[in-house]
């Protein structure tokens, strides 16, 4: 059961980041008319990325997944 709540959570995650920067992208470039809207679909997949490790680090109880420091 706690798999499906880590899988339930990384796919909100991801989803959440990349609508929040794919709306506000297009917001601007509706707005300006600038083309902004693929970098902001970019910056809203890392920031998902960057949001699941952080989400897997913290369910299986390390700093960071890379780095086996016990400082």
């Amino acid at each position: 059961m706690k798999m499906l709540a880590l899988i339930s959570q990384l796919a909100i995650s991801m989803l959440t980041a990349i609508l929040i920067c794919g709306g506000i992208g297009y917001i601007i470039d509706s707005y300006f008319g600038t083309s902004l809207f693929v970098f902001s679909l970019i910056l809203g997949v890392a920031g998902g990325y960057k949001t699941c490790y952080n989400v897997i680090c913290k369910f299986l109880g390390k700093k960071s997944l890379f780095w086996n420091k016990d400082d």
